[in-house]
């Protein structure tokens, strides 16, 4: 593909995008904005503490967890009711650790009844937004130094994938739509924008995009059968599905469709993943070509398995591990019940950590058959470049196409002294006939 038609094509995806972004944003967010019922509302809102009486002490035998209260005196900062100074009790236990210290601002919660006077104020959380401005500017930092115009282009693609989950996919799932299918249209659009981002559009990149697509449809439809077979959903992925239903209900307009959410966050989750593999078996099989243009498709195939076969052996254990990893306290909490090995096996939150594990690691595994049988086939039928002219050496013995077995940097370097040759060839021809 010539660099102009290439540029070309990935701007003209690149902008069909862009026009999708806006169209779903406005289709997604056009229905009148959710109003709270008259009965009730509910804000968050930042306050300043002013001042403070302690009246706790630590406990040693739980860690140094504090226990006991703290009267706190706040002013609120943002919101209809900023400037207003209200005494709020800050409970210590098991339960809340957050001890509020004089100056610190504080995320609270003011829950109105109407036609009631007045209205309840209590303490959410500290405000955090400066610590994730902070981590979020080191994470930009180190990317954009390292990986200067790639990372910036992945920065971007990143910004469009989130952007795309909030406005779009959570407002849509609001409206009562399927979880499921919607999720598999935003991985589809994220994986093309992504991959145009970082590659353009390229046999390489659009092998990768393919690969990505089949291996989330397996991983849907394993972790689909499974969740049904089990009879787990979102229901009972959600600890605080009732209290979740109950809160949606206070806004007007609002359906939620909670079934199908289970299987929706194993594919967002092991999206990341699966777009790495596949594209490192397309970049090795496109690499493969460049280097030695008279491969096969079979000869490309066996040689991205090979690769993908190594990558295998660890990928396998990210999802199951990060899984892992996030239900650890969960699984502890139902060891020290003296749960019996039998109840532990069948227990639900176990049962769909097993299901999103292996769910998310069957489609890593099976990104790297389906990726390098589409790379393959692409770059084995029609190839990116044109096979190596043979050159007579001394004698009648003829050069052949370097063997795929040699060093990659010795086979570049073949392939540049036969252009060579052609070319002093072809200018001793063009001196003779002058």
């Amino acid at each position: 593909m010539k660099k102009t038609t290439k540029t070309i094509i990935t701007s003209a995806v690149l902008a069909v995008c862009a026009v999708l972004f806006i169209i779903g944003i406005i289709v997604a967010n056009q229905s009148a904005e959710q109003e709270y019922s008259k009965n009730y509302s509910i804000d968050y809102e930042l306050a300043k503490v002013l001042s403070i009486e302690n009246n706790y002490e630590v406990d040693p035998d739980r860690e140094g967890n504090p226990r006991g209260s703290q009267t706190i005196e706040v002013e609120v900062l943002t919101g209809e009711h900023k400037g207003d100074v209200r005494t709020i009790l800050n409970p210590l236990g098991p339960s809340n650790r957050k001890v509020v210290r004089d100056g610190s601002v504080l995320t609270v919660k003011i829950e109105t009844s109407f036609g009631k006077a007045g209205y309840q104020i209590s303490i959410t959380n500290y405000n955090l937004i400066p610590l994730l401005i902070v981590m979020i500017g080191i994470f930009v930092a180190a990317v954009l130094i390292v990986g200067r115009k790639k990372g910036m282009m992945s920065l971007i693609g990143l910004t469009a994938s989130l952007a795309v989950i909030i406005f779009f996919l959570i407002p849509m799932w609001l409206k009562g739509n399927s979880a499921t299918a919607l999720t598999m249209i935003c991985c589809i659009y994220i994986t093309v924008l992504c991959f145009t981002l970082l590659g353009g559009i390229s046999r390489k990149t659009v092998s990768a995009m393919l690969g990505t697509v089949l291996c989330l449809f397996v991983a849907y439809i394993f972790a689909e059968i499974c969740s049904n077979i089990a009879g787990v959903s979102g229901y009972s992925d959600l600890m605080s599905a009732d209290s979740l239903l109950v809160e949606s209900r206070l806004l007007e307009g609002i359906t939620l469709n909670i079934r199908g959410l289970f299987v929706a966050g194993i594919l967002i989750s092991a999206l990341g993943a699966v777009m790495d593999v596949a594209m490192s078996i397309a970049s090795a099989v496109d690499e493969l070509r460049t280097v030695n243009p008279g491969m096969t498709s079979r000869e490309l195939f066996k040689s991205g398995m090979n690769v993908g076969r190594d990558m295998i052996g660890t990928m396998t254990n990210t999802l199951i591990l990060a899984f892992a990893g996030t239900s650890l306290a969960t699984m502890i909490i139902m060891y020290t019940a003296n749960m019996k090995p039998l109840q532990l096996i069948n227990n639900d939150d176990l049962v769909m950590e097993a299901i999103r594990g292996i769910a998310g690691s069957l489609g890593l595994i099976t990104a790297v058959p389906l990726t390098a049988a589409v790379a393959s086939a692409s770059f084995g039928s029609l190839g990116m470049n044109p096979p190596i002219p043979a050159t007579q050496g001394k004698g009648s013995k003829t050069e052949t196409a370097p063997n795929t077995e040699r060093p990659r940097k010795q086979l570049r370097r073949e392939m540049t002294r036969i252009a060579e040759e052609e070319r002093i060839k072809s200018s001793g021809r063009k001196n003779r006939k002058e």
